[in-house]
C-alpha cells in the first residue's frame, strides 16, 4: 500500500476518534442539564426546602383561636339558658269599677284580650255589685278559678262577730240587699234560707246600715 494512503487512513481514524469523544462529552453535559431541571417535588431536599429544617421553632397558636371543647361549649349553653329570665305567668289584677261599667263591658271590652266570659268575672267576685269605686278581681284567663291567688278584693260589707260571743255573725245591710240575696249570695256557703234569716231577726227591716244576725 502506498505510504500516502496509510497516512490518510491514520489521520481519518484520529479525527473519527476525536469526534466520538467530543460527541460523548456533549451528550453527557446535556443529560446533566436535563436532570438538574427536573426536580423531584417529593424528594427529601425539596421537602426540607419547603418545610424547613426540623430544628426551626414553630409559632404557637394563639389561645383565642383554639377550638372549644364540646364539654365547655355545652356548659356555656347550659349557663346561658339558666341565666335567661323565666317567662312570667299570667297574674290576677285588681280593677276599680267606673261609672257605666257592666259585667259584659268588662269581659268583652276592657279585658277582651283575656278571653273572659261574664261568668268568669262573677265567679271571681261572688256577691259583688258593680258600683263606682268597688274593687274587682280580674282573672288572667278564661276558666281561672275564683279561689286562685290574686289581689285581695274590698267587699262592700265585712261580717263581724257579735260582742256577746253567741254563735253567728253580725252583718251590716248594704244598699240593694234582700233576705234572699243575703242568704243565697252573701252567705251562700252556710246553706241558709231567707226564712231562717228572717226568723233570726224578728221584726227587723232591711235598711242600708242596719245590722242583722246571720245564724
Amino acid at each position: 500500500m502506498d505510504r500516502g494512503v496509510k497516512i490518510a487512513i491514520f489521520i481519518a481514524s484520529i479525527v473519527s476518534l476525536s469526534l466520538g469523544l467530543i460527541w460523548d462529552q456533549v451528550l453527557s453535559n446535556a443529560r446533566v442539564a436535563v436532570q438538574s431541571e427536573e426536580v423531584d417535588e417529593l424528594g427529601p431536599e425539596t421537602m426540607q426546602a419547603l418545610v424547613g429544617p426540623p430544628e426551626v421553632l414553630r409559632a404557637e397558636t394563639p389561645k383565642e383561636f383554639e377550638a372549644v371543647k364540646p364539654q365547655e361549649a355545652a356548659a356555656e349553653t347550659s349557663a346561658t339558658s339558666q341565666s335567661a329570665p323565666a317567662a312570667t305567668a299570667p297574674q290576677w289584677t285588681e280593677y276599680v269599677v267606673l261609672s257605666g261599667d257592666s259585667w259584659w263591658k268588662l269581659a268583652h271590652n276592657k279585658f277582651k284580650d283575656r278571653g273572659l266570659e261574664i261568668s268568669d268575672l262573677q265567679a271571681a267576685n261572688p256577691g259583688v255589685e258593680l258600683k263606682p269605686g268597688v274593687k274587682l278581681r280580674i282573672p288572667p284567663f278564661k276558666g281561672a278559678g275564683a279561689v286562685a291567688a290574686g289581689p285581695a278584693v274590698s267587699q262592700p260589707a265585712t261580717p263581724q262577730t257579735p260582742p256577746n260571743g253567741v254563735g253567728g255573725t253580725e252583718y251590716t245591710v248594704q244598699e240593694g240587699d234582700s233576705w234572699w240575696k243575703i242568704a243565697h249570695v252573701r252567705f251562700k256557703d252556710r246553706g241558709l234560707s231567707s226564712e231562717q234569716l228572717e226568723a233570726a231577726n224578728p221584726g227587723v227591716k232591711l235598711r242600708a246600715g242596719s245590722k242583722i244576725k246571720i245564724p
